[in-house]
């Protein structure tokens, strides 16, 4: 189950990324286990969603600096070791995601709606901290 959620996780946490220009090492090399073949249906969020979506997405990203080396460094013991901290990377931000209040789930579908709305995408860029946003 917890390799589900942080499988599901890294799908999700790729959001906070989507919004700055920071390495994605953690993120990026998990294999969506969604496919994105279908066009995102139009959702309603909330401004109070994008606030705690922004926060979300702030500590994740401050989370995939903090453990993108450590992934690097698993990885040079071999892929067993690469994975093991990759899911406990995931986890963790998964936590942070559902410590602001928002499952994991809502918080991919918003990005999923960010990614297709630019208005949305706006909004929560603006949320966001200004050196979040370099």
């Amino acid at each position: 189950m917890a390799l589900t959620r942080s499988l599901r996780a890294a799908a999700a946490l790729g959001a906070a990324l989507a919004f700055t220009t920071a390495p994605v090492a953690v993120a990026q090399q998990t294999p969506s286990p969604q496919p994105e073949s279908k066009a995102p249906q139009p959702q309603q969020v909330s401004d109070k969603e994008i606030e705690v979506f922004a926060a979300a997405a702030t500590e994740v990203r401050q989370l995939n600096k903090q453990w993108a080396p450590k992934v690097e460094e698993a990885a040079k013991q071999g892929p067993e070791a690469e994975q093991k901290v990759r899911e406990q990377a995931l986890t963790e931000m998964a936590q942070a995601v559902e410590r602001k209040g928002m499952t994991v789930d809502r918080y991919q579908q918003i990005f999923t709606v960010a990614r297709a709305d630019p208005e949305v995408r706006r909004k929560i860029i603006e949320k966001m901290p200004k050196d979040e946003q370099e």
